[in-house]
């Protein structure tokens, strides 16, 4: 405990004060099918859900520096700004928002997280929690309770940016196994790395919901096998959309009362 990022933190007052200023914006998640979209209405029809982001030029904008973004993310402000908007954000049958692996022992936004689960389930939309690849806490053991909370509690789990290189197909990865719902790799470049990842698609993608992300143009999925992949996602197909202001005034006004 002497050494949690946490509570040696000093800087959690002001990023409360920031949390006003925080926008968000959603990035649609396609199925496989949009690589052969040749017209709007199928590549419409080819939504299967969206990715709620904190939209960061909103924020350097106003002179916000990158540190201070940074402690919004990992003391949890994001996190709770993403659940409000998630909970007025209705129009998709899928919706992730992301946590930090540091927000993984905040009981309250994980009690939040619990109460948006059921509310969105109460009108057929799916959560999925994105746990993030960034790492402020080492192996502490309240990330595996966070994530063994959240599960008990039939939260569907995404885990982010999974390093598919260095892992070694057959090798038991308990967090990977047990907790994660849905698996998302970045696109790589490289041929060999584009085969490595068709190999982790084959042996993980009739378990898991695999998405690739951050596919800058179509033509990236050349040599990519899509049989098991569940979902698309990247600039080639959807720039980023800014939420509706009327909602984002709500946002505002629901933001003061939520962390209080």
């Amino acid at each position: 405990m002497n050494n949690c990022y946490i509570l040696k933190s000093r800087f959690y007052e002001h990023t409360r004060n920031l949390a006003i200023e925080l926008r968000f914006k959603y990035q649609n998640i396609f199925s496989t099918k949009i690589s052969g979209a040749n017209n709007i209405a199928d590549k419409r029809g080819s939504i299967i859900g969206a990715e709620l982001l904190l939209d960061f030029n909103y924020l350097l904008e106003r002179g916000i520096s990158n540190t201070e973004i940074n402690d919004i993310i990992s003391l949890g402000e994001a996190a709770h700004g993403a659940i409000d908007c998630a909970s007025q954000f209705t129009s998709k049958n899928v919706v992730f928002i992301n946590l930090e692996r540091s927000n993984l022992c905040d009981v309250k936004i994980l009690n939040r997280v619990i109460t948006l689960n059921e509310t969105l389930n109460f009108f057929g939309i799916k959560l999925v929690v994105e746990i993030t690849e960034r790492n402020y806490c080492g192996r502490c053991c309240r990330i595996i309770q966070g994530l063994t909370y959240l599960k008990s509690f039939d939260v569907k789990l995404a885990c982010d940016d999974y390093n598919f290189i260095g892992h070694e197909l057959g090798v038991y990865d308990v967090e990977l196994l047990l907790f994660y719902d849905y698996i998302k790799l970045e696109m790589p470049v490289g041929e060999a790395d584009v085969n490595r990842m068709n190999e982790f698609t084959e042996y993980y993608g009739s378990e898991k919901k695999i998405i690739l992300e951050k596919i800058e143009v179509n033509e990236q999925l050349n040599n990519v096998k899509l049989d098991k992949v569940w979902g698309l996602q990247g600039f080639a197909y959807c720039k980023g959309i800014l939420l509706p202001k009327n909602l984002q005034a709500t946002l505002s006004h629901v933001s003061k009362n939520s962390r209080s």
